[in-house]
């Protein structure tokens, strides 16, 4: 038996995924996005390769505390004091997600307290 792409389409595009409880919802997280740069703030959903986030800031430019390394480096130690940060917005619609990453302690406040960019 032959299938026709059209027909293997109609198959695979009915098909539904249910969503992982990533357990992440409410806490403060650090998310990398594919054109929107890297976003930290408490994430309230998502949905596959799009969330929310409250209390949002933008991590324009970004380096471990530490000496650590990666992005996972500043969700454990936090920033290094030259990295610049935006403005903290109160809500945010963040789409093409790549990785979405909880903080310590320790991070979410060294992102909270870090110093607006150019001010």
């Amino acid at each position: 038996m032959e299938i026709s792409i059209d027909e293997l389409r109609a198959l695979t595009c009915n098909v539904t995924t249910a969503p992982i409880d990533s357990g992440l919802v409410g806490r403060y997280v650090i998310v990398r996005c594919r054109d929107a740069g890297v976003h930290a703030g408490v994430l309230v959903q998502h949905s596959g390769r799009e969330c929310v986030l409250t209390e949002a800031r933008r991590l324009w430019y970004w380096k471990p505390a530490n000496g650590a390394a990666f992005l996972s480096g500043v969700a454990v130690d936090g920033l290094d004091k030259t990295s610049k940060m935006g403005k903290t917005v109160s809500r945010i619609l963040l789409t093409e997600n790549c990785e979405v990453i909880e903080c310590s302690p320790v991070a979410e406040e060294s992102i909270r307290n870090q110093a607006n960019y150019n001010e």
